[in-house]
């Protein structure tokens, strides 16, 4: 993230202003794709005597049978066959077949950054959304009460929102009007009351509230029936069944229980837990430690977020879309397989990979995909400055973002955090003003997500300058001065007050108590 500069060799060279688009779908065909063939599944018929399954590593794009203007003209779509060896193991008759099989055709993106489907130029515009993790607020509830909240935001979007009133009371929210006591969803995931009382740190304030709420709850099955009943506003006697646990493990658990790699980061990062990186789901522990945390927010010890800030959102690139619609299509080929082998087995038909596997899947998500999703979007070809505008877009909106209506003022607005990352300036008219921006000139996409910008690092030691990259998170804890301030009396550093930039405020200080400065004059 380091690169040398000396004050003598001139100005920094901008970057090339389509690469968000390039680098990520490079991303994508490196290690998006690997990613998830590698978790494709081992899947077996009902008697265990056949098992399928995909070696994600050897897979293999071909090069587009038409070339990018040959499909302009033929209206036809710049892609790329994509093929991966399948294995098919009969344990009856102890027979191996191995086969190289199609899974699909998939767009490919042009040198220009925009793909070619059917004739016509469209961008896939990238997403910023709020990151997957938990994050602590104070609001007003209908009285006009203050109420402590932790909102758990899933990685599908899905959120959790725990409460904390004026009367100490936790609840689950589950539903904009539904809400449960906190003691209902920690027994529904398997805890006991011994358990949950030894995983809190001030047990003592919920002791009561903890006797009023769980009176009539005595097992497990209980407290599944009390968070259905309170899912689906149900009055009366409800019995437990499976139905109704797998109605909520696919509506309720799966959507707001998933954190994915991101969320997990952020759990571990902000209630300092030491569960495995690899673990996506959200466990007990996460739970005890996020009403831990909010009950010191209440206290004034723990600190609350600001849910607009960079460090708590991240960049969905054409990379993370694509790689969606991928997991999509082989969560229907799974599907499909599974009918297939039910069917052989039962008539008892020859089984051979090809035969197992479709590329209808595969072909008919992403038609889907570059058809109808609000991110993928007819390329702006006005004239090649506009081309260049629409694929730095990032937008708040499509789905798990924002809407038009319902965004408020405050998430429209510029925040600090923006500066060299998001432009200040440029963003759409009317109901889209705020929701749609542009990537500032310097700004880079890196892990996680997280949108990067470079400043000068000031050295005392050395007259050569560094430039290094800060994500908003980093930039929170240095001073940083304005480059114009400090470019007009460079020979008089000793001397001079600058303005500087330093946990969202603007400060007048010594030009030796700066740590970085940034670009002068494009650094938006």
């Amino acid at each position: 993230n380091k690169m040398s500069t000396g004050k003598k060799q001139g100005t920094f060279v901008p970057p090339e202003f389509g690469r968000i688009q390039s680098e990520e779908f490079l991303r994508l065909v490196d290690q998006g794709i690997v990613d998830e063939l590698t978790s494709f599944p081992k899947i077996e018929d009902g008697e265990k005597d056949c098992e399928f399954r995909l070696f994600g590593e050897e897979y293999r794009l071909t090069e587009s049978i038409v070339q990018e203007q040959d499909a302009i003209y033929e209206c036809s779509t710049y892609s790329s066959d994509l093929y991966v060896l399948a294995q098919l193991t009969n344990r009856k008759n102890r027979t191996i077949k191995r086969q190289v099989v199609l899974l699909g055709s998939l767009p490919l993106m042009t040198s220009q950054g925009f793909f070619i489907i059917n004739g016509v130029a469209r961008v896939v515009v990238s997403q910023i959304l709020r990151s997957p993790g938990i994050y602590y607020s104070r609001e007003l509830d209908h009285k006009g009460f203050p109420l402590y909240t932790g909102t758990i935001i899933s990685n599908l979007g899905g959120r959790l929102k725990l409460e904390l009133d004026k009367k100490a009371r936790i609840w689950a929210r589950v539903s904009k009007k539904r809400k449960v006591s906190i003691f209902i969803l920690l027994l529904a995931i398997g805890l006991k009351p011994r358990d949950i009382f030894n995983g809190f740190n001030y047990p003592e304030i919920l002791i009561k509230f903890f006797k009023r709420q769980v009176r009539d709850i005595h097992s497990v099955e209980d407290a599944l029936v009390e968070l259905y009943k309170s899912l689906y506003s149900i009055t009366g006697d409800v019995l437990f069944s499976e139905l109704i646990y797998k109605d909520l493990q696919k509506k309720f658990f799966r959507q707001r229980f998933e954190l994915g790699q991101i969320g997990r980061r952020n759990f571990n990062k902000k209630l300092e837990l030491d569960v495995p990186k690899n673990e996506y789901f959200l466990l007990p522990q996460d739970i005890l430690a996020a009403v831990d945390h909010l009950i010191k927010a209440n206290y004034r010890i723990g600190t609350l977020d600001d849910i607009d800030h960079l460090k708590n959102r991240r960049v969905r690139s054409v990379a993370d879309l694509l790689q969606d619609q991928l997991r999509l299509s082989l969560e229907r080929l799974e599907l499909l397989i599974r009918q297939t082998m039910q069917e052989a087995t039962k008539q008892k038909h020859f089984l051979t990979p090809e035969k197992l596997v479709t590329s209808t899947p595969f072909i008919t998500t992403f038609k889907e995909f570059f058809g109808s999703h609000p991110l993928s979007q007819f390329m702006d070809q006005t004239n090649p400055l506009s081309e260049i505008v629409h694929k730095r877009k990032v937008s708040a909106l499509g789905p798990g973002g924002l809407t038009r209506r319902t965004a408020s003022f405050r998430v429209r607005d510029i925040h600090p955090s923006h500066y060299g990352r998001l432009c200040p300036i440029e963003t759409s008219e009317g109901m889209n003003a705020g929701l749609i921006s542009s990537l500032g000139i310097y700004a880079q996409l890196k892990k996680y997500g997280s949108l990067q910008s470079p400043f000068y690092k000031i050295s005392n030691i050395s007259d050569e300058e560094q430039i290094v990259q800060l994500s908003p998170n980093q930039d929170e804890r240095y001073r940083i001065a304005t480059g114009s301030f400090l470019a007009a009396s460079w020979g008089a550093q000793e001397e001079q007050f600058t303005s500087a930039r330093y946990q969202q405020e603007f400060l007048t200080i010594p030009w030796s108590q700066v740590n970085f400065r940034s670009f002068f004059p494009l650094q938006f």
